[in-house]
């Protein structure tokens, strides 16, 4: 009965995710959403802002507070607004996934009430309620993390561009629209919104609020201030990708280094008590029979 139920949990969570568009786009797609959404200003979202988007409001007011909007609108930046990601769909989400989950706890958990099983079912509507929250989060992390990893490659490319000839912004365009992945979609819109007119800091400052990336923040950071001071900017460029570069080599050893301290865990739950089952579990049955 608990397999059934879960069972159609899951196909109802399934059919909810397809309903709404859940759905990765591929890079053009999702660039040419990216260019569709406005520039968002350096300063932080206010609630007239929220409610601009689409979320629905009398729904809102019962479900999330202007908190946690907040926090989702900044998710949905950070995530590049995927298609069937909007406010509408996230909000319409909490409330329809922990519909299934409480009448599954209705029959299973709240049928003879126990603390223990108490206890479950309220958690399991919790997270039910917080599953579009957390693959959101999950959604802006792996992005801001590949925006990272794409930093270096792409400033090597902005250097050749700047070699050959060209000036930093023309190097730049060149290198993000020559691109593929997150990073060049952003450094696109980047592009654009200067060519139509955004000031050149203000257009750094709004790549600066979507991402979470200190590389990148570090960047741009750079770039304002070799502008502001009059420096090379092709040299400060030339520096930043040299450092970059070893950046992400030392992050990569690190993580290496980490290996074998995360197979500590699986080793001891799952393959220690099987070997000792197998090198101690003849002796024992032995001394067993001996006595």
């Amino acid at each position: 009965m608990l397999f059934i139920g879960m069972l159609f949990l899951l196909t109802a969570i399934a059919a909810l995710s397809v309903s709404l568009g859940l759905v990765v786009l591929p890079d053009r797609a999702m660039r040419s959403r990216l260019l569709d959404q406005p520039s968002p200003k350096a300063e932080k979202p206010t609630g007239k802002r929220i409610r601009q988007i689409d979320a629905p409001e009398d729904a809102a007011r019962f479900v999330v507070t202007q908190g946690m909007l907040s926090k989702i609108e900044r998710n949905l930046m950070l995530a590049g607004h995927p298609a069937g990601w909007s406010m509408r769909n996230i909000i319409l989400a909490k409330i329809l996934i922990p519909v299934p989950v409480v009448m599954l706890m209705t029959k299973v958990a709240f049928v003879n009430p126990t603390p223990i099983g108490t206890a479950l079912g309220l958690g399991a509507i919790v997270v039910a309620y917080f599953v579009p929250d957390l693959l959101l989060h999950s959604r802006a992390q792996e992005r801001q993390e590949e925006m990272q990893r794409q930093l270096p490659d792409l400033l090597d490319k902005v250097v050749i561009t700047i070699e050959a000839g060209l000036g930093f912004e023309a190097a730049l365009a060149k290198s993000a629209e020559s691109g593929t992945g997150p990073l060049a979609d952003e450094l696109v819109r980047t592009i654009q919104d200067i060519r139509l007119g955004v000031s050149r800091r203000a257009a750094y400052q709004a790549l600066q609020a979507r991402t979470t990336s200190e590389d990148i923040q570090s960047f741009l950071r750079g770039i304002m201030q070799a502008e502001e001071h009059g420096s090379s900017i092709s040299g400060m460029v030339r520096i930043q990708s040299a450092e970059m570069r070893m950046k992400r080599k030392l992050r990569a050893e690190a993580k290496a280094g980490q290996v074998s301290v995360k197979l500590l865990g699986p080793l001891m739950a799952c393959i220690f008590p099987v070997l000792f089952i197998v090198v101690l579990a003849p002796g024992i049955m032995h001394a067993f029979k001996t006595l």
